[in-house]
């Protein structure tokens, strides 16, 4: 049922909330004006007053509608939030026009209805929808006066007039200074938003290279470890470790080192999913965790790194520029802890350095068949 009148999107459902606040506002104005009628103090007869009633209620009923559909997306303010004051406004004056007397009384259900602006009117929607309300009063006195002045004391409609006018004023002053400052706190959040995410960013990932750091990674693992455990499935880590880059930080400065460290950092993460991680443990060694997958399949993910680093050409660095990477692999299930199967894969990586470079090694055999050959 909650879901039938308000929806299921969490806006849309706030836009029918203030919505139906208002028709409930209305309604008791509705039951106000039938209290007038019935104490005669209406100068139409009651089928004029019944049509009057029933044509309002058909635009509430219209903006109900617009609204439940999701029509009012399409408009700049999709609350329409002055549409429908507007036509508040107009049911209001007509019911002060047709009012014999206390027509004073009403004027103060426009500050009820002003108030649900407060939130979502500008200064300039606040003074057009003040300044409509207070000519709309002050040509019905003005109309009454000229054609009808036996309904009228003119004295006493000015008065309130002013009085209306000014209190109007204070109203237009303390809505525009609700909404600069709702505008205010509301620049305050996105900036704070954009803080925290640039602190989280900078707390989780390494500088240069935009991967995760170490902490962040171990984190993973262990949430990593949990899930396997309880669905029983497997998951591969392996270590990277790039191949002579002292020398080529010696050779070419720590510039070009730098660039060889993004550009593998860029091959690892167009090399794994995005449910897999891929961080920099510090220097130029480097950890991935391979979320749901089998040694068999990590095999292909990291031939496929070790290969696309040693075939990138970094000529347009250096000329004789190149850059390989040793590997190794270990899956959880293996070992059955994180520390075992992170130890693993770092000294299969150093196997792979041992038997060569710029190799994957996959088990903790010495017959290099059982592991990738050596392409240098």
């Amino acid at each position: 049922m909650f879901d039938f009148i308000f929806g299921s999107d969490p806006k849309q459902s706030l836009r029918m909330l203030r919505h139906l606040a208002g028709v409930l506002s209305l309604f008791a104005f509705t039951l106000l004006g039938i209290l007038f009628y019935n104490n005669d103090l209406f100068s139409i007869d009651e089928e004029t007053f019944t049509n009057i009633l029933a044509f309002f209620w058909i635009g509430v009923f219209v903006f109900t509608i617009i609204i439940r559909s999701g029509l009012n997306k399409k408009y700049t303010d999709p609350s329409l939030t002055v549409p429908q004051l507007l036509w508040g406004t107009c049911f209001l004056l007509t019911t002060i026009y047709l009012l014999n007397e206390w027509r004073g009384l009403l004027l103060i259900a426009y500050f009820g209805m002003l108030s649900f602006g407060f939130f979502r009117l500008k200064f300039r929607e606040f003074l057009s929808l003040s300044l409509f309300a207070i000519f709309g009063y002050a040509l019905i006195i003005l109309y009454i006066f000229v054609y009808e002045p036996d309904r009228i004391v003119i004295k006493l409609e000015l008065a309130q007039l002013v009085v209306f006018a000014c209190t109007v004023a204070v109203m237009l002053y303390t809505g525009s200074s609700i909404n600069r400052l709702r505008e205010q706190t509301k620049e305050q959040y996105i900036a704070l938003n954009e803080a925290l995410e640039i602190n989280q960013k900078l707390a989780t990932t390494d500088d240069l290279t935009g991967l995760y750091n170490r902490r962040y990674f171990m984190e993973k693992l262990s949430q990593q470890k949990a899930l396997s455990e309880r669905d029983d499935s497997d998951f591969v880590v392996f270590y990277c470790d790039l191949d002579r880059f002292k020398h080529i930080n010696d050779t070419f400065g720590h510039h070009t080192g730098d660039i060889v460290l993004q550009k593998f950092a860029e091959i690892l993460k167009l090399s794994i999913r995005e449910i897999d991680y891929a961080a920099r443990f510090g220097g130029e060694e480097f950890v991935c965790l391979l979320v749901n997958t089998d040694i068999g399949n990590a095999k292909k993910v990291t031939e496929r790194i070790r290969e696309s680093l040693s075939s990138y050409n970094f000529s347009d660095i250096a000329p004789s520029l190149h850059s390989t990477v040793s590997i190794g692999i270990s899956n959880f299930k293996q070992f059955n802890t994180i520390q075992e199967t992170l130890v693993s894969a770092d000294h299969r990586m150093y196997r792979a350095k041992q038997m060569g470079r710029n190799k994957v090694v996959f088990t903790d055999q010495d017959d290099a068949e059982e592991n990738s050959d050596t392409v240098t």
